[in-house]
């Protein structure tokens, strides 16, 4: 042999030994990923063995971290201090319903009349205040007696139901004298003030001693009593024929009535504005005994953030004017157009400012503003008489203002805001709307009950109804994140197997690894904790944000373009006022293009009503058991089969020797995973059962309120159709009082115009006569200066120039 190939031979023997080695170390570290793999899934068994008891702990602990009732009052307290009224509403109700027994039970019941009564919905407020009344004698009802008879008194005087004041004043004698306080005694007070039974009212209030929360009330009542007092005692004579000293001694009783007010301290907003309240009612007496001095004073007082700054800025204007102060008289509608330019008095303000500018000779200041009201008004009387004319049946009426909001109307094109308004505040005008307002809200509250129904069936149709119960909830998240953690420790041991086995099999078990392995990622992604549970959620969340979002986009747009119409539209129907001549052809082109978008439009926004109203199903169906957790369950039975039968075939020397003995170590495990997870299925499944118990029970529930809202709807039908003729001749009368009121304001601003154009020609004619006043004047002196020189000539024996002849 030579040294050449004994060479060759000794380093193929050292690449042989070096590659056993290569082989072995490599089968060490497989065995020790195959081991830290082994371990990691009996760690995770063993947690689920000291965890799969607690399912039931879960539950528990959940239904013991509900709200207790005392915590649910107090967030509907802060409900209903924060003018939520609405949320307020429906968490007291649920403490009502489901707690009548406890002591929070009263409490509860007081503040959802307190809300309701804030809220303007006094019938139901009476509602609860009555029953406070009637179990007054109760020993936990009892604190709540006075307070609750208090508030009947105001509802009864706001409803304008005075026959149920006769309830309240039975009810007085069982209140005991411990729970008499200011408040009670003010609403006795206001009772028979209601009932012009002067004499008790006055009683009541003056029993009210200072300092209280309704002292300042209590003290303006009084002054109101000894101001109708006067007018009632003087009525047989009439007012206006009494002397001045015998008026003001009459009022003198009524204003240090209201100055007792005045000198109370202003420690709240309602007191301030009481306070201003007596100046004003002072300032209005002094008026009428026409001492303007004293009542420009008074009027004085009333402060500029007051609500009644307005009021008091036109009746001081008409002070002065009685004083012959026409500048200040000015000076303060001057103020009163800039600091409150939607008062209900600018109307009148403006005319009379400019009445004063046209008695002072500022003419053309006078015309800007005659012909200011006059285009701001004269539009409102176009589009009021349009209406009016437009509606001859009192019911096609009613529904005109019933189906749309009241304030969705004053936006429109079709009636301005101050229209509403005046509307409203005429003759039996707040009753009338007030029953448009209350149907249109009862009509908006039963949409949102059916809706609310829908989403509660599709809530509960669903897979993952159990979100409807939050202990139920809290017990098959534990237990599914056990099932989870399981499946999890599988994984492992399939990583562990994978190690073992040889990058290289045939038959049915290569199959059967390669379906495995596929499913290895979903496995290792399925949520085993509270956390992972909340992410998955949140993630789901996310998309449905994202599809909302986009739709607010597209929304936003068919937004724009509906304004864009109606931009055209306005520009089509100015044009034509002012004078812009068009093709009248081009211009029925445009309009017909113009409805035509404007019907897709319609059809596009009826669209993402209804996508908007799919979203909320949607967002609803987020949660333990929706179609993720579905298809998690079912890769997790394919998963735990499939390794199973892998290792079957590799415990039968199908994977080599490695795998072999692996699958025959990992065996037990395995069937260790397997009892565990059919312990804590069972638990899942009787959670489950509980879950169909209580979602039967819930959907009897809903059944039951969806037909008792079905029967709110009928009633309020039947309600609808009894009010359609009354409130819509009352409503009718009053839009043509205002149209009537407009009607008087242009018609000034036009007599306005007419008499600036008339002192402007008088002022004018007699600049002209002045002017030729003067002028005959100046000839008249030139001929005396012409005929004295003559005379002087004559005297100094010249001769006089003959007739006609110039020297």
């Amino acid at each position: 042999m030579t040294l050449a190939s004994s060479g060759s031979a000794g380093g193929r023997a050292l690449g042989g030994a070096l590659g056993l080695v290569a082989l072995s170390l490599a089968s060490l570290a497989r065995a020790e990923s195959s081991d830290e793999d082994y371990a990691l899934a009996q760690r995770s068994l063993s947690a689920v063995a000291h965890e799969a008891p607690t399912v039931q702990i879960e539950v528990e602990k959940a239904r013991g971290a509900r709200m207790t009732v005392e915590q649910r009052l107090a967030n509907g307290e802060i409900l209903f201090r924060t003018k939520d009224y609405a949320r307020a509403g429906v968490l007291l109700s649920e403490i009502i319903e489901e707690f009548p027994d406890t002591p929070s039970y009263p409490d509860a019941l007081f503040l959802r009349g307190e809300t309701y009564f804030s809220s303007h919905e006094y019938l139901s407020a009476r509602r609860d205040f009555r029953q406070l009344v009637q179990r007054g004698a109760e020993p936990r009802f009892q604190s709540y007696l006075g307070k609750a008879l208090a508030r009947l008194v105001d509802v009864s005087i706001r409803v304008n139901d005075l026959a149920g004041l006769d309830e309240v004043f039975a009810r007085l004698g069982q209140v005991p004298p411990s729970l008499v306080d200011a408040g009670l005694t003010y609403a006795k007070g206001k009772a028979y003030y209601a009932k012009k039974d002067y004499g008790e009212a006055t009683q009541a209030f003056a029993s009210i001693q200072s300092g209280t929360s309704y002292t300042h009330q209590a003290r303006y009542y009084q002054g109101l009593i000894a101001m109708k007092q006067v007018r009632a005692a003087a009525a047989p004579v009439g007012l206006d024929q009494l002397p001045p000293a015998a008026t003001t001694a009459s009022y003198k009783v009524a204003i240090e009535a209201f100055r007792a007010v005045t000198v109370l301290p202003p420690d709240s907003d309602d007191h301030k504005h009481i306070v201003d309240l007596a100046w004003m009612a002072i300032g209005r007496l002094f008026y009428e005994m026409e001492q303007y001095q004293q009542a420009s004073e008074a009027y004085a007082k009333v402060g500029r953030d007051s609500p009644e700054f307005d009021t008091m800025l036109y009746e001081l204007a008409w002070v002065y004017v009685r004083l012959g102060d026409v500048q200040r008289a000015e000076r303060a509608l001057e103020v009163l157009s800039i600091a409150d330019p939607n008062s209900q008095y600018i109307g009148d303000g403006t005319l009379l400012r400019a009445d004063l500018l046209l008695r002072a000779g500022a003419f053309d200041k006078a015309l800007q503003l005659y012909q200011q009201v006059r285009a701001e008004y004269d539009p409102m009387l176009a589009k009021v008489e349009s209406f009016l004319d437009a509606t001859k049946d009192v019911s096609v009426y009613y529904d005109k203002l019933s189906d749309q909001e009241m304030d969705a109307l004053s936006a429109s094109d079709q009636l301005p805001p101050i229209a509403i308004r005046w509307a409203r505040e005429a003759e039996d005008g707040p009753a009338a709307f007030a029953v448009i307002d209350d149907v249109n809200q009862c009509k908006t509250l039963i949409r949102q009950s059916q809706r609310l129904v829908e989403r509660l069936n599709a809530l509960i149709g669903a897979s993952n109804r159990v979100r409807a119960f939050p202990e139920l909830l809290a017990g098959e998240t534990k237990a599914l994140g056990l099932i989870n953690l399981i499946a999890r420790a599988r994984n492992d041991l399939a990583r562990g197997l994978d190690d073992e086995e040889p990058s290289e099999l045939s038959g049915e078990i290569a199959t059967v690894r390669a379906q495995r392995r596929q499913l290895m990622g979903v496995v290792t992604g399925l949520p085993t904790s509270q956390a992972d549970f909340d992410e998955r959620d949140r993630r789901g969340t996310m998309q449905w944000n994202a599809v909302s979002q986009e739709l607010s986009r597209r929304a936003i747009e068919v937004d724009s373009l509906s304004a864009t119409v109606n931009g055209l539209r306005r520009m089509l129907r100015e044009d034509a006022q002012r004078g812009v001549a068009r093709d009248p052809a081009s211009v029925k082109r445009f309009q017909a293009e113009l409805d035509a978008n404007e019907h897709e439009l319609k059809l596009f926004q009826q669209e993402v009503v209804e996508l908007r109203r799919q979203l909320e199903v949607g967002r609803t169906q987020i949660g333990l058991g929706d179609s993720r957790y579905q298809n998690d369950a079912v890769a997790r039975l394919q998963f735990r089969d499939l390794l199973d039968r892998e290792v079957q075939f590799a415990s039968a020397g199908q994977a080599g020797g490695g795998g072999q003995r692996y699958a025959q170590r990992i065996a037990p495990i395995l069937a260790q995973a397997r009892a565990q997870e059919d312990q804590l299925t069972a638990a899942f499944q009787q959670l489950e059962a509980q879950v169909a118990a209580r979602t039967s029970e819930l959907k009897g529930k809903i059944d039951t309120e969806a037909a008792n809202i079905q029967g709110y709807q009928v009633t309020l039908g039947k309600y609808d159709g009894e009010a359609r003729d009354l409130v819509g001749h009352v409503a009718e009368r009053n839009f043509k009082l205002v149209r009537d009121k407009l009607r008087n304001i242009v018609l000034r601003a036009d007599v306005g115009i007419t008499e600036q154009a008339w002192e402007v020609r008088e002022e004018e004619l007699e600049r002209v006569h002045n002017l030729q006043s003067e002028r005959s004047r100046e000839e008249q002196l030139l001929d005396e200066e012409l005929r004295e020189v003559l005379d002087d000539t004559s005297d100094s024996g010249q001769p006089s120039a003959p007739s006609g002849v110039q020297k």
